[in-house]
C-alpha cells in the first residue's frame, strides 16, 4: 500500500471544506456541511484500507500517526463547532466570554488527563510508535465524544484517535480564543492576535468570503505594488499575515486557496471581476 492515496484523500478533504468556507460563512451551516463531508473522507479512508490494507509496519505507524488523526480531527472539530455554537448563550459580550473561555478549559483538561502522550507526540518521539500506532499492539481505547460509532478495531490503534483529538483541539482553542478577541474588540480592548505597538487602533473586520480577500491578496502579489522597508517584495505569506492582523481574520490555507482559484472552470477571478464592475457602476452612477 503506498500512502499517496491516502494523503489525496486527506488533501481533497482540505479542498473541499475550503470551497465550502467561500460558500457559506455561516459558522452553523458551515460546520453541519463540514461534517458530511469529512465523515465521507473518513469512510473513504476506512474503505480504501479494506481494499489494500498497508505494505509494511512503519506504512502503518505512518497511517495512523500522521494520516488517519489528520482526517478525524477535522470531523471532531466540526462536531465540536457545532455543539459550542448551537448552545452559544444569545446575550452580553461577558456572559458569551465566559462561556468560551470554559470551553478553552475543557481542552486543558484533556491535555492534562493524556499529559504523558501529549509530551510524546509534541516531542516526535518515535520510541512507542509500534505500541502506540499498529493496530494488533494494544487494546482499543474508547473513542472520544458522539463518534464511538468509528472505532474499528481494524481501523483503528490505542492512540490514533487521541492524536486526533490533540489536533482538533489546537485548533478549536485558535477558533475560540480569536472569538473571544472580536468580543474583548467590542469592548476597546486590544486584540491579543496583535502586536501591542502594531494596528492597534484598527478594529476593522472583513465581512465578505476568505477566498474573495484571497483574490486581493494574490492579485497585489502578482503585481507587486506592496514592498517592504528594503524595497523588495513582500512574499505571499507575509502578505497574508497583514491582511489578516488588521481584518481579524484567519489566513494561514492561503496556499491551499489560491490552489482551489486556480482549478475553477471560470469566474477564476470571480471578486476582483465584481469589485471592477462595481467600481464602473459607481463611477457610470455619478456622471450621470
Amino acid at each position: 500500500m503506498e500512502n499517496e492515496k491516502y494523503l489525496k484523500i486527506s488533501q481533497d478533504l482540505e479542498k473541499n471544506l475550503f470551497e465550502l468556507k467561500s460558500e457559506n460563512d455561516h459558522i452553523l451551516s458551515y460546520s453541519k456541511e463540514a461534517m458530511i463531508i469529512c465523515t465521507a473522507a473518513f469512510l473513504d479512508l476506512k474503505n480504501t484500507i479494506r481494499q489494500t490494507d498497508f505494505f509494511d509496519r512503519q506504512d502503518e505507524i505512518e497511517f495512523f500517526k500522521n494520516i488517519k488523526p489528520k482526517v478525524y480531527s477535522k470531523l471532531i472539530y466540526f462536531t465540536n463547532i457545532f455543539s459550542i455554537e448551537s448552545k452559544r448563550p444569545h446575550s452580553s459580550n461577558k456572559v458569551q466570554r465566559k462561556y468560551l473561555n470554559a470551553e478553552l478549559d475543557k481542552l486543558q483538561i484533556f491535555v492534562n488527563d493524556n499529559l504523558d502522550f501529549y509530551k510524546y507526540y509534541k516531542c516526535n518521539d518515535t520510541l512507542f510508535d509500534t505500541h502506540y500506532f499498529v493496530r494488533e499492539m494494544a487494546e482499543i481505547r474508547p473513542c472520544i465524544g458522539s463518534l464511538h460509532f468509528l472505532v474499528d478495531p481494524d481501523f483503528s490503534t490505542s492512540h490514533d484517535n487521541t492524536v486526533a483529538v490533540f489536533i482538533a483541539n489546537e485548533n478549536l482553542s485558535t477558533y475560540l480564543k480569536l472569538e473571544i478577541a472580536k468580543l474583548d474588540s467590542k469592548f476597546g480592548n486590544s486584540d491579543p492576535l496583535l502586536k501591542e505597538d502594531e494596528f492597534i487602533s484598527f478594529k476593522y473586520f472583513w465581512t465578505d468570503t476568505k477566498i474573495a480577500l484571497i483574490e486581493i491578496i494574490y492579485a497585489f502579489d502578482a503585481v507587486g505594488v506592496i514592498k517592504g522597508e528594503n524595497g523588495k517584495k513582500i512574499e505571499i505569506k507575509k502578505l497574508a499575515e497583514f491582511f489578516g492582523k488588521i481584518l481579524h481574520i484567519d489566513l494561514r490555507e492561503i496556499y491551499v486557496a489560491f490552489s482551489g482559484m486556480k482549478d475553477r472552470k471560470k469566474d477564476r477571478t470571480k471578486f476582483l471581476d465584481y469589485l471592477r464592475d462595481s467600481l464602473i457602476g459607481r463611477m457610470d452612477k455619478d456622471d450621470q
